[in-house]
């Protein structure tokens, strides 16, 4: 059965997290990389937005769909297939899923350039995602 608390509590700190990020001030990408307190910070938060929107995927997923994926990737491939969210999103969404791999397991590898790009130019897909599932919500209340 789909929480929809769940499910919008969820929304909302995505909202908390993407909406922390906005609040950092990085001049450019040289003050970027030699921050190492905002740099992590920053990457710390788009972690969490993304674990967000993948626990969102997963319980829609499974509790609706009846299917666990076998990825996170794949989740949100599901996920676009059932019309939860649109085609022309799915894509962004699973990029946000290898990159939170990324993050978690090749720490140590994480590219400042892509890290920055996200911080400056894709911060709005987050709020595409939320928009995206408030939508399916909104067509499929209880």
């Amino acid at each position: 059965m789909l929480n929809r608390k769940l499910i919008e509590r969820k929304l909302s700190k995505i909202v908390e997290y993407v909406n922390e990020i906005r609040q950092t001030e990085i001049k450019d990408f040289h003050e970027f990389r030699n921050n190492v307190i905002v740099k992590r910070f920053i990457e710390r938060n788009l972690e969490l937005a993304i674990e967000q929107a993948i626990d969102i995927c997963r319980h829609i997923a499974v509790s609706t769909l009846k299917k666990l994926p076998e990825s996170y990737a794949e989740c949100f491939e599901l996920l676009k297939e059932k019309g939860v969210i649109p085609e022309k999103h799915a894509e962004t969404y699973k990029k946000m899923a290898k990159f939170r791999n990324l993050l978690i397991h090749m720490y140590d590898t994480v590219d400042d350039e892509i890290v920055y790009g996200i911080y400056k130019k894709h911060l709005s897909d987050f709020d595409l995602f939320v928009n995206d599932i408030n939508q399916y919500l909104q067509n499929h209340s209880p």
